[in-house]
Formats: C-alpha cells, structure tokens, sequence
C-alpha cells in the first residue's frame, strides 16, 4: 500500500507489521512503534516526531532523506536498511544500543543526541556532524571521518589508527579519548 502525505498520529492506526509499505512525505507523530516491522519498506522523505521506535525492525527498509526529532530509537539495527540512498538525520533523539554497519552516512547530522554504546563501523560519515552528543562507549570502527565535527561532543573514545580522521574537528576535551589505547593517565 502506498500512502503519499500523509499524517499518522493517531495511536489506533498502528500494527505490529508495516511490511512492504511505501510512505512518501508522511508525517510521524507521537506514536509507539517499538518493534514494529518495517520489512521491505520505503520511507521516502519522511519524518518521525516524539516516536518510540525501540527494538524496531527495518530488514530492507529503504530510509531516504529521513529526520527523527525527539525520537527513541535504542537497540534499532540500521545495518539492516537497503543500503541505496540511505541518509537519515537525528535530533534530541536517543540512539543508545544502535548499529550503523556498513552505512553511508554523509553529511548526516546528530544533533543533541544520546548514542551510548552504539557502533560505527565500516561507515562513510564524511563530513556529519555530531553536535553535542554523548558517546559515551561509543565504538568507531574502520569507518571514513574525514570533516567530521565531533567538538561539542563529548565521552568520545576511538582510535585514530582505526578510522580516516582527516580534519576531523575536536575540542581538546576530547583528545583523552584518542589515546585510550595507550593507557595513559592525563591530568588536567
């Protein structure tokens, strides 16, 4: 089925299973979608505001110019979205537990959000931006973070030998996070 601007913010319209739905400017409000299946899916210039999407499934689910404002997205595998034309933007929303494998992720922005332990890894993130995020175990690895601006973050730990750091932006808070690996104790 298709739905093309739609506006889903009523808390009866929702199903355990959107499979091989199709959502072109549609409109996300409020809603609990924790473990919904999005199988198969198209999410076509999309936004999803104040959702719970915690533990949803998106095997195959095409995430095209989708923003997430003041959204709970813990433990939501993004490794598992169509890998064409995936590009996704978060604000004020909690990304705790997520995994990002294997991603494009250019120019993307996460803006004031929660990523605690989630994981980066193979992941092409030139040029994001991480704007006061916590990252607390945060794990980065092998991805592209050429032009990355980490510097209002802050918990940041990886490793430079790791991932293509090429004029990443950093504040000096977080380079006790680039030598963790050393093991070294840094005094302030």
């Amino acid at each position: 089925m298709e739905y093309y601007k739609q506006v889903f913010d009523q808390p009866d319209n929702v199903v355990d299973r959107w499979v091989g739905q199709e959502f072109e400017q549609c409109l996300f409000r409020k809603l609990d979608l924790s473990r919904v299946a999005f199988t198969d899916s198209n999410f076509i210039n999309c936004r999803f505001e104040d959702c719970t999407l915690t533990r949803a499934e998106l095997k195959n689910t095409k995430l095209y110019d989708v923003s997430f404002l003041n959204c709970k997205l813990a433990h939501v595998d993004f490794g598992l979205c169509n890998a064409f034309g995936f590009h996704v933007d978060f604000q004020e929303c909690q990304l705790d537990y997520t995994v990002f494998l294997n991603r494009k992720l250019k120019k993307a922005r996460f803006i004031e959000c929660s990523l605690k332990e989630a994981h980066f890894v193979k992941c092409e993130l030139t040029g994001s931006v991480f704007k006061d995020c916590n990252l607390e175990f945060a794990r980065f690895e092998d991805n592209n973070l050429t032009q990355v601006d980490f510097s209002s973050s802050y918990n940041l730990e990886l490793d430079p030998d790791d991932n293509k750091v090429k004029k990443a932006r950093l504040s000096l808070h977080n380079l006790p996070g680039l030598l963790t690996k050393y093991d070294l104790v840094i005094s302030k």
